[in-house]
């Protein structure tokens, strides 16, 4: 580690950290890092307490829960085990499209509220609060689990990534701050081309990160264009994989074509971080102090091995409670001994979200992954989405509007194809077809994104 590393790491980020009122970040580090190694029955009564303030709490602040839970007779403080929750409904994204106000909780600070919004990579996008200590403790989840791959604070990092607002503005004061702390080059996955994947393959090069993070597909189509090309690629420490399925394809061809390890991630807008690979890339280890995973088949839980529907409990956010929420993703919890140490429970695998790249006329490539986060979410109204092509520069939108019968305001049709057209060109044809409901693959898998569009670097 160079001294400039240690200075940002242990002057100038705990400085930005106080100055940003968000040194809860740092307490909630210092907690992660060493409950991680705790025998797992002592994480799992460490969840049961957080778990039962959160249920009382929900119950006393929360319209929406206080019915849910007297409509079943659930009484919070009869809860003995982390099971007994499953006596409690499951919590659907169409219930926080129609209720969120009422989840709330009612003696909450609105001063104190983050709003955040999902992308629709799982089919229907949801806006949702959270409470300005979450968003800290959030952070150190994130920082922990980095530090599985060896990527601490003050590291380069490369960034194969979407835009605004997960990349900031090049303003003044974002250039200051990645220079001094942040330390990040960024390719933006919402308009890739052969020019540009060559000028950023030359970036790493003189950048020279420690540690890419990357959209698994986008990252796979830049080792296939490297490789194509024979571009001797830059070499990195570790890679780490977010927000869509890294499949075994594509994981072989990333570490042969970059020469080192990837680390899976698995997480989303509502919970951050869920669950990541340690070093012994032997399944996910969640984040168990924060969260509480449940897999289930239908009415009942999942056997060890078996797969499921991923439930999600946040312990942390009381704010807006998030109780069993149907992610949207299937999953295959591991009870057996990792042996890297932690306690923490591990997912085997994660199935979802898979997405296709569109192709424009002019051959321009857009990552399903992308339009999913920064198009489709900014309409959180607007139900399940899935996006068809069929025809470079050619785009489907299929809306399923469940039992409604009324289609979406045309305002929020003329966003859709304002914005396809800002990412994929001006000549790109938009139309939609409203359905009674999208299904899922036979695997449980929700494919957001489908092009049938052959291209050179795709293909």
């Amino acid at each position: 580690m160079s001294i400039y590393q240690r200075i940002v790491r242990n002057v100038l980020y705990p400085l930005d950290r106080w100055r940003t009122r968000d040194s809860a970040e740092l307490r909630y580090l210092h907690e992660f890092e060493r409950t991680q190694f705790l025998p797992r029955e002592e994480i799992r009564e460490r969840a049961l307490e957080r778990l039962k303030r959160v249920l009382e709490h929900a119950h006393r602040r929360c319209p929406f829960y206080r019915r849910r839970s007297d409509s079943v007779g659930f009484i919070p403080g009869d809860l003995n085990s982390l099971s007994d929750l499953s006596a409690l409904p499951i919590l659907e994204k169409r219930d926080i499209q129609h209720h969120r106000d009422d989840m709330v909780a009612t003696n909450w600070s609105r001063d104190d509220l983050i709003q955040d919004q999902t992308g629709g990579s799982t089919g229907a996008a949801i806006s949702f609060f959270l409470s300005h200590d979450r968003k800290c403790s959030r952070a150190a989840a994130t920082w922990r689990h980095n530090r599985w791959a060896g990527w601490d604070i003050g590291d380069r990092v490369a960034m194969v990534w979407g835009s605004t607002p997960d990349i900031p503005e090049n303003t003044l004061k974002w250039r200051l701050r990645n220079l001094l702390i942040d330390r990040n080059l960024c390719l933006d996955t919402g308009h890739v081309t052969e020019s540009k994947m060559r000028s950023f393959h030359h970036a790493l090069k003189r950048f020279r990160p420690k540690i890419i993070q990357a959209y698994a597909k986008s990252l796979a189509l830049l080792a296939e264009y490297l490789d194509s090309h024979n571009l001797e690629p830059y070499q990195p420490q570790a890679i780490v994989s977010s927000a869509e399925v890294l499949e075994p394809a594509d994981r072989e061809r990333i570490e042969r074509v970059f020469g080192c390890p990837i680390f899976n991630r698995y997480g989303c807008r509502e919970f951050s971080v869920i669950a990541s690979e340690c070093p012994e890339h032997n399944g996910l280890h969640t984040m168990g102090e924060g969260l509480y995973i449940e897999v289930v088949r239908g009415d009942r839980p999942a056997r060890s091995g078996e797969s499921g529907a991923i439930l999600v409990t946040d312990l942390l956010n009381l704010a807006m409670p998030m109780i069993r929420y149907r992610i949207g993703d299937v999953g295959v919890l591991d009870e057996s001994t990792c042996p890297c140490g932690r306690g923490l429970s591990r997912l085997q695998s994660v199935e979802g979200r898979i997405t296709d790249f569109l192709v424009g006329n002019d051959n321009r490539l857009v990552s399903g992954v992308f339009l999913a986060t920064y198009v489709v979410a900014k309409l959180p109204g607007l139900g399940q989405v899935q996006l068809h092509q069929d025809a470079p520069g050619h785009v489907l939108y299929k809306i399923a509007m469940g039992a409604a019968s009324s289609v979406p305001p045309k305002s929020d049709l003329g966003f859709l194809e304002t914005e396809t057209k800002r990412y994929l060109g001006d000549d790109t044809k938009v139309e939609y077809e409203f359905v009674r409901e999208l299904p899922a693959e036979p695997s449980g898998k929700h494919r957001f994104c489908i092009s049938k569009v052959k291209h050179a670097l795709t293909s």
